[in-house]
Parts: C-alpha cells; structure tokens; sequence
C-alpha cells in the first residue's frame, strides 16, 4: 500500500514481490530481506519501494498538483523586471551578468571586504556601469558590431552600518551617442507609460557636457577617459516602480484630428525644462493632448543668461474639431502660468 500510495500508481502486490525477488531481495509474507552486497544502499523502506518504482516510472501518469486554494501572483517589482527585460531585448539590447564584486567603485564609501579573494573583487558595487561597460568593450575588441548590453542586478549602497542597502537597478550599455541612449528610454517609458523627463546632470564616470538627470536615475555618454563610443543609462527599478501606473486609462485619440502649434519661450538659463512642462501640461487642461520639448535655442537674439525653449503642443478635443478660436484661450492661459512661474517671454 505504501508504495503506490507514493507513486500514485496502482502496482499489485504480485507485481512488487516479483520485482523485488528479480533483484536477488527474498520476500516472505510482509518481510523483505535485502542481499548482502545490497546492504550499504537499501536500509530504509523507501530504498526498497525506490527498487520498484525503477520498473514502473514510464506507467507513471503525468498530473498537475491540485490547487484548489493556492492563488498566486508576483510581486510587483519582479512584473516590472520581466517587463522591462522584454522591452530591452526587442531595442536590441541582450542581457548581460557582471560579478558584484570588483576592483574599485567610483563611490569612495563603497563598503570594501576585510579578506577579498583578490584584489579585482575586493569591493561592493554601487553601479553596474563599470562592470558592464567593461564587457561591451571585451566585445568591441573581439570584433563586434552595434554592442548593446543591459543587466537588472542588485547594488550595494554604503549605509554607515554593518549592512549595505541593496536595491535592484537596470543598466544599459549602447554603442553610440546620448540620442541612442535617450532612444532606448523613450521606447522603455512609453511602453511603461512613464513620461519621461531629463535634465542637464552629471555623473562621474559620463560626459559632463552630455548627461541627462532623471527621477529614476541619469543617462549620458560614456566620458572619454574611461571609453569612447558608448553611451549609457541607469535607472533605479523601486523608483520606476513608483511612476509606472496602476491603471491606464484609455483615452479617444482618433475620432478628431489633433491642433497642432509651436510655441517658443525665453526663459532663465537654469529654468528646468521638465518642470516648464508640467506647468504647460498644468495649465492647458482637457483640450491639450499632448506637450513636448523639440528646440532649444542659445544666441545674442535670447540675450545673455537666457535660452529659448520650443514647445509643440497638440490641442484636441473627443466632441469636435477645435478651431484657432477655441485654442487661443488655452494658449494665453498656458502663455500667462509660464510668465508668472518662470518669469518666461513668449517669443512665437
């Protein structure tokens, strides 16, 4: 009875006594006596029941484990690491995994181990940048064409305590400039539904004409000192997490065309352009579709200390086709907030 009970199959008792005394094993009644020179191995009764399930495996039915009161699902944080996994794999990245230990880190808090191994893994790592970006370079140098590389692992950030703080970042590696960088987290944000706004940053290990700072981390090109050619991102997944909504809303964007108008302000040098646009988005209410940042102009006609920032703006509404007229309140309500927030001048 046991040993069908265990293999959930039904194996007669003839059967089972048959195999056993087929093996040498002397069955009398309900004792099983085990061959001398099978003593070291079968001393249980499972060893014996394992004797005969080896002649029966294939009789086996394949069966699903009843669930009739499990539900499952995973954690939000592990869904956001498929999903971005698959957006990453069809930009044309291919996953990558670097060791946690390294030789050095560009945070000089950087928890330090009392008896590395070695000398090349002798410290936590606060990035995956240095890790990854060494092996797009082996790449390079070994021939390949159009390396892009991303890696989803833990950083180990120094707390003044015994224990670092480890938090999951998302790093990636392109051959290229800041644009195909920045193209990446363009297809990342919008397949996430995450708006995605940079501004000027920098970082110790990128350009510091050409690097971009972001709620959920920063993005550049690769500072000529430590590679050429590259550009990179790095973002924090617990922050990307927090922007990624829990539910989208559909909105009807084909039943009437879109209004399209350009409009250029000029505005103090360090007048964030991401927060100039959410004053835009503030400010235009339902009618405005859609905003976004496609110029950005410096020269004795803005003035010294001054930039003028180009804003194209799609006005639309779902009951009708707006006209000029419906939009020009819109526009000098949006006109009048970034004059009085940015002190901005309305140039076209």
């Amino acid at each position: 009875e046991r040993t069908s009970a265990l293999l959930g199959l039904d194996v007669p008792e003839e059967r089972q006594h048959a195999i056993l005394r087929a093996l040498d094993f002397e069955v009398d009644g309900a004792t099983v006596t085990v061959p001398t020179w099978r003593a070291r191995d079968v001393t249980r009764e499972i060893d014996v029941i394992e004797e005969v399930a080896r002649f029966v495996l294939d009789e086996v039915p394949f069966t699903l484990p009843a669930r009739r009161d499990a539900i499952g699902r995973l954690p939000r944080l592990l869904q956001l690491r498929r999903e971005v996994e698959d957006i990453l794999v069809g930009c044309g990245l291919s996953e990558a995994y670097t060791p946690s230990l390294v030789a050095d880190d560009p945070d000089a808090a950087a928890i330090r181990l009392k008896n590395p191994l070695s000398g090349d893994q002798a410290v936590l790592r606060t990035t995956l940048l240095p890790s990854l970006l060494a092996a797009a370079e082996r790449n390079r140098d070994v021939g390949n064409d159009g390396v892009a590389l991303f890696e989803i692992a833990r950083v180990y950030l120094p707390t003044g305590a015994d224990l670092p703080d480890e938090g999951w970042r998302v790093t990636g590696v392109v051959e290229g400039d800041f644009v195909d960088a920045k193209g990446v987290l363009d297809t990342l944000f919008e397949a996430l539904h995450v708006e995605l706004a940079v501004e000027r940053g920098e970082h110790p290990l990128l350009h510091p004409g050409k690097t971009g700072r972001l709620g959920q981390g920063w993005l550049g090109e690769i500072h000529p000192a430590f590679g050429r050619g590259w550009a990179a991102f790095e973002l924090d997944l617990a922050a990307l997490e927090a922007a990624v909504p829990e539910r989208i809303l559909y909105r009807d964007v084909l039943s009437f065309p879109s209004v399209l108008q350009d409009l250029a302000f000029v505005v103090d040098e360090d007048a964030s352009a991401a927060e100039i646009l959410a004053t835009i988005r503030s400010a235009g209410g339902d009618l405005l579709r859609d905003a976004s940042v496609f110029d950005e102009y410096r020269g004795p006609q803005v003035g010294d200390g001054k930039r003028s920032l180009a804003f194209r703006l799609a006005f639309g509404s779902a009951e009708r086709t707006l006209t000029d007229e419906d939009v020009a309140p819109v526009r000098a309500t949006i006109a009048d907030a970034l004059g009085k927030q940015f002190g901005a001048v309305l140039r076209a």
